[in-house]
């Protein structure tokens, strides 16, 4: 009864969290040219939202240690 409970409860709070707006479901794959930012790649994509939270967002998504970009790398861009 208890596993039960518990398999239950751990189902509603995945639910709701999705309802409430959890983590983006979907990703678009950008390759970075050369002289990219992820501060230009926010604007460019994202041109009707802050680009500092978008920065941020790009960063978190793409486990970014620092600023520098390589032409060639792949990022996921959360869908807007």
């Amino acid at each position: 009864m208890a596993i039960g409970l518990a398999v239950f409860c751990l189902l509603a709070f995945g639910l709701a969290r999705s309802a409430l707006g959890g983590a983006p479901t979907a990703y678009e794959t950008v390759t970075v040219q050369p002289g990219d930012t992820v501060w230009s790649i926010a604007a460019e994509h994202y041109p009707q939202s802050d680009t500092r939270v978008k920065v941020g967002e790009i960063e978190h998504d793409n486990s970014l240690s620092g600023p520098s970009l390589h032409p060639g790398q792949r990022l996921k861009l959360p869908s807007s």
